[in-house]
C-alpha cells in the first residue's frame, strides 16, 4: 500500500515538473496560457463527446469516435504549444511580447469557434456574447501581429523574397568594369594576330 502511494506521488511531482517547464518555455504560467490551456482541453471534450454521443464529429468520415482521429487531435495540440512556445523565444530575441500574445490569441480564438461548432451539434445554446468574444480575440490577433513589423497569422505558406535595395548597384563589380575597360582602351585599334584590328 505504502508503495503504491509512493509510486502515485512520483508520478504526481514528475506531473508537476513537466508541466512547469513546459509552462516556463511558453513564456509563464499568465492569463494567456490559462485562456489557452482551457479553450483547448474544452475543444477537445466537446469533439469527443460529439463524436462519441452524437456521432456528428466533423473529423471522421462516420462521424463518429476514432481512436485515430482523437490522436490526431493531441498531436494537433501538441503542435500548437509547440508554436506558442517558439514565438515566446522570439519575444525573447525581439525584447517584445507582441508575437507570443498574437500567438496565443489567434489559437484561442479558432479553438473557440470549434467550441461553438461543437455546442450547436450538442444542441447546447450560448450566448451570442460569447462567439463576439472570440471573434474579438481573433480580431486582436491580427492587431498584435501587425505592430512592430512581427508577422501576421496566416493559413497561406509565404516565402521570403528579397528585395533589391535601390541604393546599391544592380552588379555590384559594375564600377570596377567600367575601370578596367577604360585601362585597357589603349588596346583597341591594336593590331591582331592574324593582322587585322581589334574593335
Amino acid at each position: 500500500m505504502n508503495s503504491a502511494r509512493g509510486i502515485y506521488y512520483v508520478m504526481l511531482a514528475g506531473l508537476a515538473a513537466v508541466g512547469a517547464s513546459i509552462s516556463q518555455y511558453m513564456g509563464g504560467w499568465d492569463g494567456l496560457t490559462k485562456l489557452l490551456v482551457w479553450v483547448m482541453g474544452v475543444d477537445y471534450l466537446t469533439g469527443i463527446l460529439c463524436a462519441l454521443i452524437w456521432h456528428r464529429s466533423p473529423k471522421t468520415e462516420t462521424g463518429g469516435y476514432e481512436s485515430r482521429a482523437g490522436f490526431k487531435g493531441l498531436i494537433r495540440k501538441g503542435a500548437i504549444l509547440l508554436i506558442v512556445m517558439i514565438a515566446a523565444e522570439l519575444d525573447k530575441m525581439t525584447s517584445t511580447n507582441a508575437i507570443r500574445t498574437a500567438v496565443i490569441l489567434f489559437f484561442a480564438a479558432n479553438d473557440g469557434m470549434s467550441i461553438l461548432e461543437n455546442l450547436g451539434i450538442m444542441g447546447v445554446p450560448y450566448p451570442p456574447a460569447l462567439k463576439n468574444a472570440f471573434e474579438v480575440l481573433r480580431k486582436k490577433s491580427e492587431d498584435k501581429g501587425s505592430e512592430d513589423d512581427t508577422p501576421q497569422m496566416s493559413t497561406v505558406d509565404t516565402y521570403y523574397e528579397p528585395k533589391h535595395d535601390a541604393s546599391l548597384p544592380a552588379d555590384p563589380y559594375a564600377d570596377l568594369k567600367d575601370g578596367l575597360d577604360a585601362d585597357f582602351d589603349f588596346l583597341d585599334g591594336m593590331p591582331d594576330d592574324d593582322g587585322g584590328e581589334d574593335g
